[in-house]
């Protein structure tokens, strides 16, 4: 009988541990640079995977430097696959406002739900003294 109580209580533990690790919540802050369209394809393909796969991740990707043309009408190659992860999923995409003044870019020319973010690697730093994960994403 003894046996059977460690047996029930293992297994009742074990249970217990991967319904914890299950609900766990993933959030990502990704760090996007490139304008080439295989690291546009790619990271759409990323995101997309993640929040299939999990189920309930949060994920932001702070578009700088020369990867806010991804986020850019007119400029962007995936601007369907953009909106789509925005308006399904909640994927927050930030541009950079230094790189917006150094490349004289206006919040019009963006996509109308992205969010502006002062400097990107302070939003970096911010998110993940948060808890979030950091990526660099791109080829």
């Amino acid at each position: 009988m003894q046996g059977m109580k460690k047996i029930f209580l293992f297994s009742v533990l074990v249970l217990f541990t991967s319904l914890i690790f299950a609900q766990k919540k993933h959030r990502i802050v990704f760090d996007f640079t490139k304008n080439d369209t295989a690291s546009f394809s790619s990271i759409m393909r990323q995101a997309k995977n993640i929040l299939i796969e999990t189920g309930n991740a949060e994920l932001e990707i702070v578009c700088h430097g020369p990867g806010l043309d991804m986020i850019m009408t007119g400029k962007s190659t995936v601007p369907k696959e953009v909106e789509e992860l925005h308006n399904k999923y909640n994927v927050v995409f930030a541009a950079c406002a230094a790189t917006m003044k150094r490349r004289g870019v206006d919040k019009s020319q963006l996509f109308p739900f992205t969010m502006v973010v002062p400097l990107a690697n302070l939003e970096f730093s911010s998110r993940q003294q948060e808890g979030w994960s950091y990526i660099k994403a791109g080829y």
